[in-house]
């Protein structure tokens, strides 16, 4: 019956909906290019955004694989802003290479403690993890009294701000490597496929041996390391780390991770789909920013862009009337 239906499906519309952000991509790249005169395309202006999106990029990956696994974190921005502080704490007394160890290390602290309160305790996630967002936000405040935290070295600021080749972001690099482990992690390994068969229907993973528990809680984990990672990213590009420099940046992860195709209920996961909703969410940015827009008006255009892509992705779910397979 479901083949029937989906040979009776119009290609070019099942192309469309399974592509739409990489298409929503190219029709707001023309349009802005248009509308500022040809200043979207200048090649510093692409570097620009390419650096701008490297930290959403990062939370939008570990989102993709916390949505995926039906688990939900909305304490990201104020976590990134908690471990932006420790990691330039953490620099300024220990080498670089053990001070990001030290990083990772404490994100999986801070991932285990929201997997845990969501999992094991069988709590709302999504209450659950606004509820840490908020002790995340006190720490990063208590940790440097308020004030921003400077003097980090060459070597911390080039890893958000330096190039390869006299050309190519670092941050840049540092993305699409880590995109495409997790990409590989989810559709390549047997770990990925317990952690979308678990968001998928969890009872049913559960009946043929998959430890859902743990898995969930591994999902949590990796969205903190990915995390730390992207606040590595932004305080080297922004030469000090801030004790709120993440506020409200898991609204882009949200809206990017949709649009990219992950859909909210789980079971699902499209690396490649984040990477192109990030980019429009930042083109959005960046083109509001050429027209001299308000700022005020980007928080607008974020919030109209989070309500198109959850409508479109409810449609989409609708008109395949199935659960869809990643290639």
């Amino acid at each position: 019956m479901e083949k029937s239906k989906q040979a009776n499906v119009n290609p070019v519309v099942t192309f469309i909906l399974n592509n739409k952000a990489l298409l929503i991509l190219l029709i707001l790249g023309l349009v802005i290019q248009i509308l500022t005169g040809g200043l979207f395309f200048n090649p510093s202006n692409i570097s620009s955004i390419v650096r701008q999106i490297s930290t959403s990029v990062v939370l939008g990956v570990g989102f993709t694989a916390v949505l995926a696994s039906g688990g939900v974190d909305l304490s990201v921005g104020q976590m990134l802003s908690l471990m932006g502080v420790l990691y330039a704490h953490y620099t300024l007394l220990l080498p670089l290479p053990v001070a990001i160890i030290a990083a990772v290390a404490s994100s999986v602290v801070l991932g285990l403690f929201n997997g845990v309160l969501s999992v094991t305790f069988r709590l709302p996630a999504f209450i659950v993890t606004l509820a840490t967002a908020q002790v995340f936000k006190g720490f990063a405040y208590l940790l440097c009294d308020g004030k921003s935290v400077g003097g980090l070295s060459d070597a911390v600021k080039k890893l958000g701000n330096g190039l390869v080749f006299g050309a190519i972001p670092i941050s840049a690099i540092v993305m699409l490597v880590l995109a495409v482990l997790m990409a590989i992690m989810l559709h390549r390994t047997r770990l990925g496929r317990y952690l979308i068969a678990t968001g998928g229907n969890a009872a049913a993973a559960k009946a043929s041996g998959v430890q859902v528990e743990r898995v969930q809680i591994f999902g949590y984990v990796l969205m903190a390391v990915c995390v730390s990672i992207a606040a590595m990213l932004l305080t080297g590009r922004v030469s000090t780390a801030l004790p709120g420099a993440g506020e409200g940046m898991e609204m882009d992860a949200i809206a990017a991770t949709i649009i990219g195709g992950t859909p909210m209920s789980g079971g699902y996961a499209k690396v490649s789909g984040t990477i192109f909703g990030c980019l429009i969410i930042g083109i959005i940015n960046n083109g509001l920013n050429l027209l001299d827009v308000s700022s005020f008006w980007q928080w607008v255009a974020k919030g109209a862009v989070i309500i198109f892509a959850i409508l479109l992705d409810a449609q989409t779910e609708r008109f395949f009337n199935k659960r869809r397979v990643a290639l």
